[in-house]
């Protein structure tokens, strides 16, 4: 049989096996990597497996803020395929390891925008590209190559059909990037491998990243091109524009598959990567592999609906599944600060913890309590073992520390108090006390940690950028610190955070009845609320209104300075209905606007849950729906904002269940508004948690009662043990509020809502 034959035959075993599963794909037929990639959603489409090393996907270059994952809808040129992206970030970086197919006249050059034909690049079009949880494919017109991805955790896996005949190329570019290239190796070591490194440094530090690509069929021709130039023969070369290329002479219908596996440690744990994840298997087999595992993941849940919610709820899933990011290498092997190490368990990087505390982690104490495990013990061994402290945002290995805090105390006290099994405790605890009171993670966009006034005078001071927004969530970590100690049976310590935990207090203006800057001599700052000047400087993402409501975990302490659950109430109300406009320029995360309230940045997403606090759970079920429906589609513009690695998308899921993380260590989801008739939770452990809504509809969006395991249900949340269990949570809708919810003795409950 000939080559093009075979590869025929394998098209058609391919198109055979998608057909076959296409009735046991179940959920996973739901997902659409399209979403998010538009307006400021930052996704991208490619081919990934679950938390894998590998997001394989196409670039189309960096061209502003709204191409951080290297790919925009908007775009209509292709640059090449690289290995490595972030998803939904406000920060870029990574597009490593840059692989593009070419035919005719062979270009060393990229080519531009206008005229991609003088270069590798190739137009596109949105009517030929596919994307599917661990596919993807397109057609790149200039050249009328067929582009097709998927991906194991470590290996990318390409392959190329060509539709003409001719002299075919492909080009390996090792120095494109979304972060700055300082330098690249290449070496041709057989007619069908190439390896490379690619030396980089931005978001994800100073970094190194190794690759091997094994090529189905050996080159006709191979060679390198520096600074833009064809070299004569050589083997080897390096520099910060370098690029490999080999040939085929490929006739109509032929077929190129090539393997690219990634290492951030050596040329060895590529190739071990390769060996253990590749070696032995092909395109096909990959691909059945990814949704394998895809279909696997996303029947953890189940929902009833339209194909239109069940868009957008398995995307939010398939988005949740992506990060944190194994960086160790199937031998142990994982590089952290620049430094190698080893370690008995997987490794993970890329933590946006101060976007995904919130709902993301505590989602995946219930979905992926495993990898949970996992990502407690990699960020306790950053101070067991790299002795570099708990990271702030650690993004491949490295803390950036681009945002403010120490939310890794959240993720980690959650897991404690859930009884995630496999975690090292006593360390983790040390790691978080140590955490707790470092002076010197400073970030180089919102200024000094603060620490030091925040010791002495229990606030951080208006001297400091950001003040309001770094004491308050500081003393939400500060409160889930010492409920592990209060575990741990460490009074002392328990005693500490939990005065500390209450520091947002002294920030309360009563004239203002918000969270204020404070001067270093206890006086307020003078502010101009017209203007988002002075509430960017003094206020993450300048959002007064959520930090003034960020205190999860004592709630009545507020609730009591504002005079009472009905002041506090109305309070509440007037942020959602303000739709007054303020001068200036506002921060470009503060978005999705219901009066004050924005849904596109994170701090204020537990707002619309807190009417449950203050009796009115009919303005949640109002608000969460709202939301739900307003900042949220299945169209490629259909996340208001960045996903922020599945924080907004984790919001989603969660609030269309019916429930939600306020306040993440309290073992307490507090009850919004179920969107779908029934719901299905399936948890590591076998249990099953369903959850039905009777009479649901876009009308019917209030509770009328409750009933948990058939018992009549009145307290205003559900507990992780609850789900954790299995059972059955029964709601009643209607179209009118109710008194479900109300009653004084339940809302006591709630976590920190005493009076």
């Amino acid at each position: 049989m000939n080559y093009t034959l075979k590869k025929i035959t394998s098209t058609f075993v391919l198109i055979c096996f998608l057909f076959s599963s296409a009735s046991a794909q179940t959920n996973m037929k739901y997902v659409d990597p399209m979403i998010g990639t538009d307006a400021h959603g930052h996704t991208f489409p490619g081919a990934i497996t679950p938390f894998g090393m590998i997001q394989l996907s196409p670039s189309n270059g960096w061209k502003g803020w709204d191409w951080c994952a290297g790919y925009h809808y908007s775009d209509t040129v292709i640059k090449g395929f690289a290995h490595n992206h972030v998803s939904g970030a406000g920060l870029s970086g990574l597009g490593d390891i840059l692989l593009m197919p070419t035919t005719g006249k062979l270009q060393v050059i990229a080519g531009t925008d206008k005229n991609p034909e003088l270069g590798y690049s190739s137009r596109f079009s949105h009517q030929n590209e596919n994307a599917s949880a661990g596919y993807y494919s397109v057609l790149l017109e200039d050249n009328n190559i067929l582009v097709e991805l998927t991906a194991t955790t470590r290996v990318g896996f390409h392959r190329y059909t060509f539709h003409d005949e001719g002299v075919a190329h492909v080009v390996v570019d090792p120095t494109y990037g979304l972060d700055n290239v300082s330098n690249a190796e290449l070496e041709i070591i057989s007619d069908n491998e190439i390896r490379g490194i690619k030396y980089s440094n931005g978001q994800g530090g100073e970094r190194k990243t190794f690759f091997y690509a094994h090529f189905s069929k050996p080159f006709d021709k191979s060679g390198f091109a520096i600074n833009d130039t064809v070299v004569g023969s050589k083997t080897k070369i390096q520099g910060k524009n370098i690029r490999a290329w080999v040939n085929y002479n490929a006739k109509k219908g032929d077929a190129i598959e090539v393997k690219v596996a990634l290492s951030l440690v050596s040329y060895e744990g590529a190739l071990k990567n390769y060996q253990a994840e590749a070696q032995n298997i092909d395109f096909n087999a990959a691909l059945s592999l990814a949704q394998k595992i895809w279909k696997e993941k996303l029947d953890k849940i189940t929902v009833s609906g339209t194909d239109t919610e069940k868009r957008i709820f398995y995307t939010s899933m398939y988005h949740s599944l992506i990060s944190p990011n194994i960086i160790s290498d199937v031998d142990g092997n994982f590089v952290v600060e620049g430094k190698k190490y080893h370690s008995y368990f997987d490794q993970y990087s890329t933590f946006s913890s101060w976007d995904t505390f919130r709902a993301f982690h505590p989602l995946m104490t219930i979905l992926e309590t495993k990898k949970t495990a996992d990502w407690v013990n990699s960020l306790t061994s950053r101070y067991t073992v790299s002795k570099v402290g708990l990271p702030v945002w650690e993004f491949v290995g490295h803390d950036n520390i681009c945002m403010i805090g120490y939310s890794t105390t959240s993720l980690i006290s959650d897991a404690i108090l859930k009884n995630i099994p496999g975690i090292d405790i006593e360390n983790a605890y040390k790691a978080m006390r140590a955490a707790s009171f470092s002076l010197d993670k400073n970030s180089p966009n919102y200024d000094a940690n603060g620490m030091s006034d925040y010791l002495k005078l229990g606030y951080v001071t208006s001297s400091v950028g950001c003040s309001v927004s770094k004491t308050t969530e500081q003393n939400y970590y500060d409160w889930a610190i010492g409920k592990v100690a209060e575990k741990l049976g460490k009074t002392d310590d328990a005693k500490l955070y939990a005065k500390r935990s209450l520091c947002f207090l002294n920030l309360y203006n009563p004239d203002k009845q918000y969270l204020w800057p404070k001067m270093p001599n206890g006086k307020w700052l003078d502010m101009n609320l017209s203007k988002w000047d002075d509430l960017i400087h003094n206020y993450v993402s300048g959002n007064i209104w959520a930090y003034s409501a960020f205190y999860p975990h004592s709630m009545g302490s507020m609730i009591h300075k504002m005079g009472g659950r009905k002041k506090y109430e109305i309070w509440l109300d007037k942020i959602f209905s303000d739709t007054t406009q303020l001068a200036g320029g506002m921060h470009v995360d503060i978005s999705g606007f219901i009066g004050k309230y924005g849904h596109g940045d994170e701090p204020g997403h537990q707002m619309s849950y807190l009417y449950n606090y203050v009796g009115a759970p009919n303005k949640t079920q109002k608000w969460v729906h709202e939301i739900t429906k307003s900042m949220y589609s299945d169209k490629p513009d259909g996340v208001n904002n960045n996903d922020d690695l599945g924080q907004m998308s984790s919001w989603y899921i969660f609030s269309t269940l019916g429930f939600y993380p306020v306040c993440p260590g309290s073992l307490q989801y507090v009850i919004g508004s179920p969107h779908f008739t029934k719901a299905s939770i399936k948890t590591e452990a076998g249990k099953v948690f369903t959850v039905f809504a009777t009479k649901t509809s876009s009308v019917n969006i209030y509770i009328q009662s409750v009933k948990l395991n058939g018992k009549r249900y009145e307290l205003p949340y559900i507990t992780h043990n609850d789900i954790m269990s299995g059972g059955l949570l029964e709601f009643e809708m209607g179209s009118k509020p109710s008194d479900w919810g109300t009653g004084e003795k339940n809302i006591s409950k709630l976590t920190g809502n005493v009076l």
